[in-house]
């Protein structure tokens, strides 16, 4: 099980890069391994890119939080202005979706 592991994680498992299709061959190792049916094996691919994509926004903010204890501890930034620029982000990606959102249709 632990090569198994292994293998989600170098095919891309946490990082949004798992495709269906590697999550397909992943199952057929385990459905080998495991003795699971082909409707099992479908099950078991389907919930691995589910949680993929759960496990890198987990990922995502992690790596996120640690670059900015290291941007703060080198002395590039204070912690304020790492929340400004932030904040800044956030609002303008807020008005670029509010921009690309498909405008609602009267009736």
């Amino acid at each position: 099980m632990k090569k198994t592991a292994e293998k989600l994680v170098k095919t891309g498992y946490g990082l949004g890069l798992l495709s269906v299709s590697q999550a397909v061959k992943v199952a057929a190792k385990v459905k080998k391994d495991l003795g699971l049916n082909d409707a099992e094996c479908k099950k078991l691919a389907k919930h691995i890119v589910a949680n993929s994509r759960k496990a890198s926004e987990d990922v995502f903010k992690s790596v996120g939080k640690h670059f900015e204890d290291a941007v703060v501890k080198s002395g590039l930034a204070k912690k304020s202005e790492l929340k400004v620029v932030k904040n800044v982000l956030k609002r303008r990606v807020k008005k670029v979706m509010k921009k690309t959102a498909p405008k609602k249709r009267r009736r």
